[in-house]
């Protein structure tokens, strides 16, 4: 424990966010004005620009039709639009028909490193917007001078400690991980755990699924924060249950939520609408965290790319995460779980520091890698449970 306290320390002595939102005068750049204009004012305008509003967004999943998968600019990639992204497609869809939006789905390491291929390639980021989980990517591409400053309507309304004070960058909505995710047809939720040291009691042998902790920055996160709390006598424990380990955090839903399955347990993963699915949290540890989003300087859809992004921390997209009694960025907007700040579990910044710390990470994922082996399957974009549909 000693040691792993000691790298904590490392990781966490500067302030949260610290490194991902710098003062506003540590890097070159201007003010920008809030853009007060309504979407439709703003839709006025952007549906005279031509071409495809491409957007990059993070997850992961399966595309059930590969012919609607559209590749973007990313021509030489065997990348997949997947059905997370269609909820948000079909929104805005029938929100802003004229806007034509090309909303690609994949791991949010994989969308950073074509883009950074992109860009060193020929100076083109490749798209227009990002909506990530690697939070690191922001800081760095604000330095860059890659990221084209935007403050929408609702700018005051998002949290100032999930946003760049230059406009760069916003955090759209808030994901999390560490819920403890169970099949309704196996499990009672009194037989589900309240605490992460009980999944190394013998009667869960063969009943979890989970993400590869070495293949997801968030759960290799989620399982230094266990490790933290119990040892490294907990995860070595954990190793002899005979998990069964999976590629992506959308798969261990799909995979307990069949009918002819004996795992019934997972908290790498959230809920994904199966109606034998439900979730509990436990009281001692989750990760949370803005999924954060920005456009590139280099966009030539400049008010479509306003647009999408106003779109997105308005009223008409963050209500759903009030609806669901989920945590949003928006100060302004009540939810049944209250203010995220006063979540108990996990400071919503904490990750970001992580991120920040790509020495950390490596050693964290190193670790993991050590004892499981590198991430074994197919890309969850591309694999049999990653094609469940949303729609």
């Amino acid at each position: 424990m000693k040691f792993c306290e000691t790298i904590f320390a490392l990781a966490f002595t500067a302030p949260a966010f610290s490194a991902i939102l710098p003062l506003p005068n540590s890097f070159p750049g201007h003010a920008v004005d809030i853009d007060n204009r309504t979407l439709d004012q703003i839709y006025a305008v952007a549906r005279n620009e031509t071409g495809e509003l491409i957007v990059l967004w993070g997850g992961d999943g399966g595309c059930p039709d590969k012919s609607l998968c559209s590749l973007g600019r990313f021509a030489d990639s065997n990348l997949a639009e997947i059905s997370q992204g269609d909820p948000t497609i079909a929104a805005w869809k029938a929100r802003f028909p004229d806007v034509k939006l090309n909303l690609t789905v994949d791991v949010s390491k994989y969308h950073d490193s074509r883009v950074n291929r992109q860009y060193q390639r020929n100076g083109d980021d490749g798209a227009d917007i990002a909506v990530l989980q690697t939070l690191h990517d922001f800081g760095r591409w604000k330095r860059e001078g890659r990221l084209y400053p935007y403050k929408p309507a609702d700018w005051d309304n998002v949290y100032s400690a999930i946003k760049d004070p230059e406009g760069n960058f916003l955090g759209a909505f808030i994901y999390q991980f560490g819920d403890l995710i169970y099949n309704t047809d196996l499990l009672n939720e009194t037989e589900v755990p309240s605490i992460f040291g009980e999944l190394i009691n013998p009667v869960w042998k063969s009943k979890l699924a989970l993400t590869y902790p070495n293949d997801d920055d968030a759960i290799t996160y989620l399982f230094s924060i266990i490790i933290e709390n119990y040892g490294w006598e907990w995860f070595d424990t954990l190793l002899q249950q005979n998990i069964q380990w999976i590629r992506g955090t959308g798969q261990p839903a799909d995979l307990i939520s069949q009918t002819n399955t004996t795992r019934a347990l997972s908290f790498t993963t959230n809920l994904n609408g199966a109606e034998n699915l439900a979730s509990k949290t436990p009281s001692d540890a989750r990760v949370l965290w803005p999924q954060t989003g920005g456009i590139f300087t280099t966009t030539s859809r400049p008010e479509s790319a306003k647009l999408f992004m106003s779109w997105l921390v308005s009223d008409e997209y963050q209500q759903q995460f009030v609806d669901t009694g989920s945590y949003t960025v928006r100060k302004d907007l009540e939810s049944t779980s209250g203010s995220v700040w006063d979540d108990k579990v996990t400071p919503l910044t904490q990750f970001a520091t992580f991120m920040e710390n790509r020495d950390l990470v490596e050693w964290w994922r190193l670790q993991f890698e050590t004892s499981i082996g590198t991430a074994q399957g197919l890309s969850p974009v591309l694999s049999e449970y990653g094609r469940r549909t949303t729609l």
